[in-house]
């Protein structure tokens, strides 16, 4: 089974501190969610992962033979269809070639509901496209690209109910498949519900949780949110 482990990882930004003594683990097949205030450093963190941020990565140990990011911030050309920024995706991001019908017959395997729209989108221009609606197909683009680890930042941000629900059925789908996934959002509700376990952010490192409800007990909290705002109130969370 290949796994990432990050071990007391420590990172100071213009000598504020971000992290101190963090340590996160992902295993294949499994859906880790990643929660915080604004702040609190989890694009950081994804960015420190994907080498975007100039750190000894001493800590980070990962067996995973490759792995694809989705980021917080997304922009397409506004001149090119969406098949064309599929195509470049895979080029970019892929060993293999992959066309229209091999990303078809994987996502009718985790959601054949998401089909007719995700055709639909193939051939219109990245200008008409909502920003929920690229962020949806470059979601599920990633998760076909067969990479060991998918890290996404926020996938449903801008997405609305509907394929919100889409997207999470086919992360599951990739990790009964085998794939990692790192998924990070400020919806505490679809993390609970959907993450085998997750990590809170909290006074500069992350703290593990197995469901939502050991999260509220933990807080002393009758909901969800009046835990995460009681984590996000110890001193040293950002």
């Amino acid at each position: 089974m290949s796994s990432l482990t990050v071990t007391n990882l420590s990172f100071s930004h213009i000598n504020k501190p971000i992290f101190v003594n963090a340590s996160i683990a992902v295993n294949s097949g499994s859906i880790i969610g990643l929660l915080g205030p604004n702040g609190s450093g989890k694009t950081t963190f994804f960015d420190i992962l994907c080498g975007l941020t100039n750190i000894k990565k001493t800590a980070i140990a990962s067996t995973f033979k490759n792995q694809v990011y989705l980021s917080q911030f997304l922009s397409t050309p506004h001149s090119l269809r969406m098949f064309d920024i599929f195509k470049m995706t895979t080029l970019l991001c892929s060993s293999e070639t992959l066309s229209q019908k091999k990303a078809l017959e994987k996502l009718k395997a985790w959601s054949p509901e998401i089909i007719e729209r995700y055709i639909e989108l193939w051939d219109k221009k990245s200008s008409i496209c909502s920003y929920g609606e690229k962020r949806w197909f470059f979601t599920l683009t990633l998760l076909i690209l067969n990479a060991e680890l998918v890290i996404l930042d926020e996938p449903s941000a801008g997405v609305d109910p509907e394929f919100r629900h889409y997207i999470w059925k086919c992360l599951r789908g990739a990790a009964r498949e085998g794939v990692a996934i790192l998924v990070s959002s400020h919806n505490i509700e679809e993390i609970a519900a959907n993450c085998d376990r997750f990590y809170m952010i909290s006074n500069r490192t992350f703290k593990p949780f197995q469901s939502g409800e050991e999260f509220k007990r933990h807080y002393n909290a009758t909901s969800l949110d009046e835990a995460f705002i009681c984590a996000s109130a110890v001193r040293g969370s950002f």
